[in-house]
C-alpha cells in the first residue's frame, strides 16, 4: 500500500512529559514524516505520514507511553490525505 497519513489526538497526561520528543524519535526510526505538537487542551495533536505497516508500529509506540512519566489513555485516529510531509518536527 502507498502513502498514508494520519491524523492522531493523543489524552491522557503527555504534555510536559517528554512525550513530543519520544515521538519524533519514533518516527525518525520507523521513517515516519509529519508534525507533533501540544494543543490547549492538553492533548497531542500527531500528523502522521508513512507506509501502512510502520504506522501501525507507530500507533503501537505511542501507545505505550514513551516515557516513563507519560500515561495515554485514548487515541483518535483519522485519515487525512497525504500531504508529502519531507520530515518529522516538533511544532
Amino acid at each position: 500500500m502507498g502513502l498514508q497519513c494520519l491524523k492522531i489526538i493523543v489524552h491522557g497526561q503527555v504534555q510536559g512529559v517528554g512525550f513530543r520528543y519520544g515521538t519524533l524519535q519514533i518516527a525518525n526510526r520507523l521513517t515516519i514524516t509529519g508534525t507533533v505538537q501540544n494543543l490547549s487542551d492538553g492533548t497531542v495533536k500527531i500528523i502522521a505520514e508513512g507506509n501502512h505497516s510502520s504506522l501501525e508500529k507507530f500507533i503501537h509506540l505511542i501507545k505505550t507511553g514513551l516515557t516513563p512519566f507519560a500515561r495515554v489513555a485514548n487515541l483518535q485516529i483519522e485519515e487525512l490525505p497525504p500531504y508529502h510531509y519531507q520530515l518529522f518536527m516538533i511544532k
